[in-house]
């Protein structure tokens, strides 16, 4: 195959996008997961020590955000593991639904 054989074959591959930028996008996702994560730790922290409650709305919004990560990764990779942890990860914000409905 010739150079430009390849790099048109690559650029198949990848939709036109750039690998490095692929990579980017990737690490951007996961460091705002940790900051999503420690910022729900912080919020939980303070509502505990402020006001002796415990918020949970920080968690549901941020457990729906990893439980969607997760199913398009099953969508794309067709893994079960990946199909299970989605289910995982959506039982504590759809138990907190419930427990809310509960509560009217």
């Amino acid at each position: 195959m010739k150079k430009d054989e390849i790099l048109n074959a690559s650029r198949k591959e990848h939709r036109n996008k750039d690998l490095a930028e692929m990579e980017v996008v990737y690490q951007a996702g996961s460091h705002a997961s940790r900051v999503g994560a420690l910022v729900c730790c912080l919020l939980s922290l303070l509502s505990s020590v402020l006001a002796h409650t415990m918020i949970y709305s920080p968690w549901v919004i941020y457990f729906s955000i990893i439980a969607t990560q997760w199913l398009v990764r099953f969508i794309k990779m067709k893994r079960k593991s990946d199909l299970v942890l989605t289910v995982l990860f959506l039982c504590f914000p759809f138990w907190h639904l419930l427990d809310l409905l509960a509560t009217f």
